[in-house]
């Protein structure tokens, strides 16, 4: 089986290479093609909307696995063609490679998709209400996918963390070491998720796939001003600071951001778990292994 892994070099398809390498001939692709810790990959830019054609022709892959997307969700809000394009037309020309193809389409969505508003966990059914243009056009981009009636896997994930790129992890551990006082939003509510999580969710999905969307998030939920205290913790645990900051609470209201946050972000995984016989690990125990391989 020949796989085609687009945002090879994300925290997300970082993880993927790895895991999806028991599945098959992994492809992986960068933007611009630049070797990722000395592995080669080939350049995908999904806004060359004519190159990304081609070229999926040309690799012929049996799945393909989307993960990436335009993820800078205030730039967004000044940039919607580019999301749109990336989140949304280039889905679309994968899942038309894979309809024709008769192959499989693996995509990646967000919470955002939501209004976040209300205290319950959100269920896969439930009526999506994007509020930024980072949440229109990834509800874009799951529409188009299952408008073209491919075979398909679609994720919901939230609150993605690892110890690559820029995530709140990263943010929070080198503000550690600038500042002894810190206040963080502790009005909005999610699950934490490590790419390792997605990435190995993914992997034992496609053992038995089966169509639809499902949310895949790690359980538990917190905020993000308890999302930081927990990541001081360990961090002064493992050494990877030497000091704890003070953590004071915020309202979303005293930390206005361009692109509108959901408050709720929280995504109900069961139907996930049921359907691949899979038991989702807490996002407190992945914290701590990401850590530790952070300190190892």
């Amino acid at each position: 089986m020949k796989i085609l892994l687009t945002g090879a070099d994300g925290q997300v398809g970082y993880e993927l290479w790895r895991a999806l390498q028991f599945k098959g001939e992994v492809i992986p692709a960068t933007i611009d093609g630049r070797a990722v810790d000395g592995m080669t990959t080939i350049a995908l830019d999904l806004n060359n909307l004519g190159d990304l054609e081609k070229k999926l022709k040309d690799i012929n892959a049996d799945v393909i696995c989307n993960a990436a997307a335009y993820t800078a969700v205030d730039q967004a809000e000044g940039d919607s063609e580019l999301a749109f394009a990336i989140n949304a037309t280039a889905p679309e020309i994968m899942a038309k490679y894979v309809k024709g193809k008769g192959a499989l389409m693996v995509h990646y969505s967000t919470d955002y998709v939501f209004s976040g508003e209300g205290q319950v966990s959100w269920v896969e059914e439930d009526r999506p209400e994007p509020k930024s243009v980072y949440g229109k056009s990834k509800l874009a981009g799951e529409v188009a996918v299952m408008k073209m009636g491919c075979e398909h896997m679609i994720f919901r994930t939230a609150w993605i963390f690892s110890e690559r790129k820029h995530n709140f992890l990263k943010t929070m551990l080198r503000l550690a070491q600038e500042k002894k006082e810190l206040s963080v939003v502790n009005d909005q509510i999610g699950c934490p998720t490590w790419s390792q999580t997605l990435a190995l969710g993914t992997a034992f999905a496609l053992n038995q796939p089966k169509n639809g969307i499902f949310h895949l998030t790690n359980k538990g939920a917190t905020t993000w001003a308890d999302f930081a205290r927990r990541i001081f913790s360990h961090a002064q645990r493992l050494d990877l600071i030497k000091k704890k900051p003070e953590v004071y609470n915020i309202t979303s209201d005293q930390y206005p951001t361009p692109a509108q946050r959901p408050k709720n972000s929280v995504l109900e995984c069961q139907k996930f778990e049921s359907t691949f016989n899979v038991t989702l690990p807490h996002w407190q125990t992945t914290l701590q292994l990401c850590m530790q391989r952070m300190k190892s």
